[in-house]
């Protein structure tokens, strides 16, 4: 059984040195490592290329025009040789032995994907922090059983990313998803691409184990974000993707469509909380609040945003978002601000 690790690699050189590391450092040998430079400027591309003269029987760079992140992790299903996927984002890495529990897993069930936990590592302070699983140990869903791992999907973004499957390759090919469509907004892309194999798959199994270590860069990315972008971030067209594979899936009744409203309106908060939270002084904060963020949420969701089923701190939050309370807004951003510093110990 041959694994391929795709790195699809845009502007990390910082980074990509331990990330690739990981991947050569695996306990389990049987895999080659692709990686698809995106059109770097900062000599991340070279550096691809160092590896693969350093390592020619294991390592393979693609290099193409600047395309963004679905077409650069695209690129690399389109070129692996692994009977299976595997999927590493260049600023971050793997335990050493991520592929050889992989390997365990599949040949024990005969799984198409495996889905495996992950451990956030905080960048700011140098914590790490498990993250809690989602269901038991060697949980195994086929058939009927996969709905479990459909609702997950519909109600929250635990088993979104792409970067805790591994993925039979097959299965990749075969999603028939229009990327192209999707390539210019990549924000929300590992849920896009999670719903076809999914859905596919004859069989899933969840591993609790802690494979995959996430980067948080969390200063910088308040930083960087921009009012501007508030769109594109909120990405209601996989969402709308998402709602179409309910319809396939049998999973339209109202319980799931409020599962789904509440998903949307969790996303606006999560998206609002990220601006509010990195604005720098009164002036930002206010023009961060003007925004009208009601306009991202559909008539069916805005009408969930005060149905009791929502907890009560989230419609809180939501009333508070769109009549813009700032005084309430500060009191929960003081109150969450001081649940952060004393899980990390800032």
């Amino acid at each position: 059984m041959l694994f391929s690790v795709l790195i699809p690699v845009y502007n990390i050189s910082r980074y990509l040195p331990e990330c690739v590391k990981s991947a050569l450092s695996q306990s389990e040998q049987d895999f080659e490592l692709v990686l698809v430079d995106d059109g770097s400027t900062d000599g991340s591309g070279q550096l691809c290329d160092q590896y693969q003269v350093q390592h020619p029987d294991r390592v393979r760079v693609i290099h193409q025009p600047n395309s963004g992140l679905i077409l650069a992790r695209r690129a690399g299903i389109a070129a692996a040789k692994g009977d299976y996927c595997i999927f590493l984002d260049g600023d971050d890495a793997l335990e050493p032995d991520c592929l050889a529990t992989v390997r365990e897993t599949i040949a024990r069930y005969h799984a198409d994907i495996v889905i495996y936990n992950n451990v956030s590592f905080f960048e700011d302070d140098q914590t790490r922090e498990p993250n809690a699983p989602v269901f038991a140990d060697g949980t195994v869903f086929r058939g009927e059983d996969k709905r479990r791992i459909y609702r997950e999907l519909i109600a929250s973004w635990r088993l979104n990313n792409i970067w805790t499957k591994a993925i039979k390759t097959e299965l990749l090919r075969a999603d028939d998803t229009p990327y192209e469509r999707f390539a210019t907004n990549p924000h929300t892309e590992d849920l896009l691409q999670t719903l076809y194999p999914v859905t596919h798959a004859n069989c899933i199994v969840y591993c609790t184990k802690e494979l995959y270590l996430y980067r948080r860069h969390s200063r910088s990315m308040t930083q960087k974000l921009e009012l501007s972008q508030i769109t594109r971030l909120y990405n209601a067209a996989v969402q709308q993707q998402l709602r179409a594979y309910m319809t396939q899936w049998g999973m339209d009744s109202q319980e799931e469509l409020d599962l789904f409203n509440a998903r949307k309106v969790n996303a606006l908060l999560t998206l609002f909380w990220q601006y509010y939270r990195g604005t720098k002084g009164a002036k930002q904060k206010q023009i961060a609040l003007n925004y009208n963020w009601g306009a991202l949420l559909d008539e069916e969701s805005r009408d969930f945003s005060k149905n009791a089923k929502l907890s009560r701190v989230r419609r809180m939050q939501m009333h508070a978002v769109l009549t813009k309370q700032r005084v309430l807004l500060d009191c929960f951003a003081w109150f969450g601000g001081i649940r952060m510093r004393a899980k990390h110990g800032a």
